[in-house]
């Protein structure tokens, strides 16, 4: 008898996800959710002695929440990134990989991005300049615990691939800066930006698209995730090979119509390779 896939996740608009997707066993997708097996167990009525098939562990989806841990688990798997840092204190600097275990505030390679350890989709971080601008930024009435530190890459493209174990990239968008933002122009998000695909003529793929796909692959097995979203900055196509970082891998990002197909598709395919136990 078909089962519904549970979807347990923290973003509305993977809503149309649920009681969508049919399959032989009983199944959970965790996108962004955190939810015991035992409590999905309790909750669905799954029989304690039924196999249930998870995408997406409790533990890879807090690997991927915390940006602290989700750059240690990239430093693992030697994932190009940013360096970064934590502080306590607001004077000494430790590096979050172990490199440059103390840093003075006057040595951060500025301009430094302050980003909220568990902050999403940009709110929150703030590029900071030179030294005084880091000083009046932690006199202000921060927990810096919540906080870390990034060197800033100015790289003038970003795109956003997501990723699934055993299948690879299956989606993938370009983040357009529009042209009406004048403020607010070193990051890109919602609120300036446009999303585009590869059929679009400004889509410009980078020419290092294979190493940007090896990458989001160690990001996405780094965290110990099944599915996420992995967010990639580059250079403009300019350089003939251009350098590039991970942001982030996210197991919750937001999905349109489109992408509500193709993860329903790629969804099936992990529950019936973890099905046949591959």
């Amino acid at each position: 008898m078909k089962k519904y896939v549970r979807i347990r996740t923290k973003n509305s608009t993977a809503a149309p996800l649920r009681r969508s997707i049919l399959v032989d066993d009983w199944a959970v997708v965790r996108l962004g959710s955190v939810t015991s097996t035992e409590d999905i167990r309790i909750a669905s009525g799954i029989p304690r002695g039924d196999k249930l098939i998870e995408i997406n562990t409790p533990e890879g989806v807090r690997n991927s929440s915390s940006k602290l841990r989700m750059k240690r688990c990239f430093a693992e798997k030697e994932v190009p990134q940013a360096e970064g840092w934590t502080t306590r204190d607001g004077r000494d600097f430790s590096g979050i990989f172990g490199r440059d275990t103390h840093c003075d505030i006057a040595d951060l390679p500025y301009p430094i991005v302050a980003k909220r350890v568990f902050g999403c989709q940009g709110r929150g971080m703030e590029l900071l300049k030179d030294k005084k601008e880091l000083t009046v930024f932690l006199k202000a009435d921060h927990s810096l615990y919540n906080w870390i530190f990034e060197e800033f890459y100015n790289y003038g493209r970003e795109y956003r691939l997501h990723v699934a174990r055993g299948v690879g990239v299956f989606m993938s968008w370009r983040k357009l800066r529009r042209q009406d933002t004048k403020e607010d122009r070193w990051f890109f998000n919602n609120s300036n930006s446009c999303w585009i695909g590869p059929g679009h003529g400004s889509f410009d793929k980078p020419k290092c698209w294979k190493a940007m796909v090896k990458a989001a692959k160690g990001a996405l097995d780094s965290c110990g995730l099944d599915v996420g979203a992995c967010d990639i900055r580059v250079q403009t196509s300019k350089q003939e090979d251009p350098k590039f970082i991970v942001c982030e891998i996210n197991s919750a990002p937001s999905l349109g119509d489109y992408g509500i197909v193709e993860y329903r598709k790629v969804i099936k395919k992990l529950i019936n390779s973890k099905r046949n136990g591959k």
